[in-house]
């Protein structure tokens, strides 16, 4: 008896999965119709890949550094669009407890307003990619009182997707 359950549950097993397809049409030598539908379907869901740029690090040799911003593999519902937007932890000024150093953003050689939230990148539905020259520039301006040590900011950049 357990050899014949065995056996049976061995050839259930072994059956493909469309023999238990509660949809399918069979159409036999019987049927009054000799055709038969079926759907073929895939969800592509939203997706993308934003790469920020590396640290920026200002020398006194180098007061000008250029970064790429970069949107690739973009997938977006119809009519909608993906935006990346900066924001500067101290209003894109480098600080330290002495004063700060004023730097400059550019995005593809335009400059940016110095408000936060600014938007830098924009990809439309049916692009698939999108890129931006970031340009970062001082002239060591600023109330930094000639004080040694390192002056900093963090810039945020957040991914949106309307």
């Amino acid at each position: 008896m357990k050899k014949k359950l065995f056996s049976v549950l061995l050839a259930l097993a072994a059956m493909p999965a469309a023999a238990f397809s509660a949809d399918e049409t069979i159409i036999d030598n019987y049927s009054a119709d000799k055709s038969g539908s079926i759907s073929v379907d895939y969800d592509l869901d939203v997706s993308y890949t934003v790469t920020i740029p590396a640290n920026v690090t200002f020398t006194d040799a180098e007061k000008t550094v250029d970064r790429a911003l970069e949107a690739k593999n973009v997938v977006l519902n119809e009519g909608g669009h993906l935006d990346v937007n900066v924001t500067s932890l101290n209003n894109f000024q480098m600080v330290n407890d002495s004063g700060y150093i004023d730097y400059n953003m550019q995005v593809n050689g335009s400059g940016i307003s110095r408000e936060n939230g600014v938007t830098i990148l924009t990809v439309k539905a049916g692009e698939t990619s999108g890129w931006a020259v970031l340009t970062f520039s001082t002239d060591l301006s600023g109330e930094h009182s000639g004080y040694a040590g390192k002056y900093s900011d963090i810039l945020t950049f957040t991914v949106q997707v309307n």
